[in-house]
């Protein structure tokens, strides 16, 4: 009777064992697969975050060039309508007394 118990026991402790090791087998794929999935994420949001500061900053470069280059033909256009000379309304009508 003794000898079925141990044997019991020693049939459970291997399938114990052998199960604690499939469980941290799974355990070890999901941790690499949990790293792996972490450092996708992490490494795509670093790289979308670093194209969206660049589009926006060459978006943002090219609207002020072009707000600038309007401002200034408007300054031209201004100074061009100063410095031209209007004409001149006179009056040639001859007094006549009489």
């Amino acid at each position: 009777m003794k000898s079925i118990i141990k044997l019991s026991v020693a049939a459970l402790l291997v399938v114990g064992s052998t199960q604690a090791s499939a469980n941290d087998g799974q355990l070890d794929i999901t941790q690499t697969l949990s790293n792996n999935i972490a450092h996708y994420i992490e490494s795509t949001s670093n790289e979308l975050q670093s194209k969206l500061k660049e589009s926006l900053f060459h978006d943002s470069q090219k609207l002020l060039n072009e707000l600038l280059s309007l401002q200034s033909e408007q300054l031209v256009e201004a100074n061009v309508v100063e410095n031209t000379p209007s004409p001149v309304a006179t009056n040639n009508a001859s007094n006549v007394e009489g």
